[in-house]
């Protein structure tokens, strides 16, 4: 009987003793870790600003590929919420939503996770760095309070261990989205970018190889357009719309594009050439004479893309092109894998390098992405 006592008190001073430890133990917890980008803090502000790429920022994918997602609220910004269910017990059930987001400092979001401790928050703060402040140092920051849980309090000695390594991981994950996206701050720009569907059209097509020199481009384009103008004059044709350069590769010495050029029956109604399908698309035929006439008649698929208009000289297209890319990109878009960028050139080509020119250009976009 005495052992017993003996053995009961000692677990009592156990508890005592842990229960006291556990009073000095911090209430809360937090650990931080950084990374830095030379992507524009707006792309990157835009990037976690939402959960239209929650993977390519967060690991619970990676633990748990069949993790079921559902985003509720705005698209981003305060009040955006992602709720997410797994089956895998380190993930369990839960939920983050946007709380605080102030534009080119910080997001804050409130976690609602199985772990212990309650006020669960992740913060990302943005700090200009390195020479000129073009780079961006990225701060994640997780903090949660654990109050008079004295098993929280004591749980709460491994989060730098546990969750540390989440934060880490999460960074990484985030420094090698940002990477692939172009250095290009789409914030600045003044025209508006959207995305559009374009239908299938009928089309003169010819594959163009041009030495960048001598006005090379400019020449390639006009002898071309000749042969095109030579074939709807003996198709009985019409120009249906602007023409289409689709870039294939540019190198230091040569630029190899397409041409495109929308046509339709002569005496058909303007836009005629225009459908939902190919296969709705009016039959057409083309005469293609003369040595040296690469014109071909072809039919474009309808696509989706991601446009904007840009007044400049042609040269600055790529440029453009970038813009629009790293936006969509920003968005959860996915590019179509393959496709090439391309331009509608609503001047002629011996105005292509005025200050006025005018074009639009475009990024062909994957159908449209489920959940992440």
């Amino acid at each position: 009987m005495a052992r017993i006592l003996e053995m009961i008190v000692a677990v009592l001073l156990v508890a005592l003793l842990g229960v006291i430890v556990a009073l000095f133990l911090p209430a809360h917890r937090s650990y931080s870790h950084a990374v830095e980008t030379n992507r524009p803090v707006n792309v990157v502000f835009d990037l976690l600003n939402g959960f239209q790429r929650f993977n390519d920022w967060n690991h619970m994918k990676i633990i748990d590929p069949e993790i079921k997602y559902t985003l509720s609220g705005p698209a981003s910004g305060v009040g955006a919420r992602l709720d997410y269910d797994s089956a895998n017990p380190r993930i369990g059930k839960g939920s983050w939503e946007i709380v605080e987001s102030v534009p080119g400092e910080r997001i804050v979001f409130a976690l609602d996770t199985p772990a212990m401790g309650e006020n669960k928050k992740i913060t990302f703060r943005f700090d200009r760095t390195g020479r000129n402040q073009r780079n961006v140092e990225i701060t994640q920051r997780y903090r949660v309070e654990y109050g008079w849980n004295l098993a929280g309090r004591y749980a709460g000695m491994y989060v730098a261990s546990n969750v540390g390594k989440q934060v880490e991981l999460s960074l990484r994950t985030l420094n090698n989205a940002l990477a692939s996206i172009p250095r290009v701050d789409y914030t600045i720009y003044k025209h508006p970018i959207q995305v559009v569907d374009i239908p299938a059209r009928n089309v003169l097509k010819v594959d163009v190889q041009a030495p960048l020199a001598n006005d090379g481009v400019a020449v390639s384009l006009t002898n071309q357009m000749k042969w095109m103008d030579k074939v709807i004059a003996d198709s009985s044709l019409a120009k249906d719309g602007p023409l289409r350069i689709v870039t294939i590769d540019r190198s230091s010495e040569s630029y190899t594009f397409t041409m495109l050029l929308p046509v339709r029956a002569r005496d058909a109604a303007e836009g005629s050439s225009a459908a939902a399908t190919v296969a709705d698309l009016p039959v057409l035929t083309a005469r293609v004479e003369g040595e040296g006439n690469n014109v071909a008649l072809a039919q474009m698929p309808p696509l989706r893309a991601a446009t904007t208009k840009w007044i400049g000289p042609a040269p600055g297209l790529q440029r453009v092109r970038d813009t629009v890319r790293a936006w969509a990109m920003v968005r959860g878009l996915a590019l179509e894998p393959g496709a090439q960028g391309f331009d509608d050139y609503k001047v002629g080509i011996p105005q292509m390098l005025d200050p006025e020119a005018e074009f639009e250009a475009f990024v062909p976009l994957a159908a449209p992405a489920a959940t992440p």
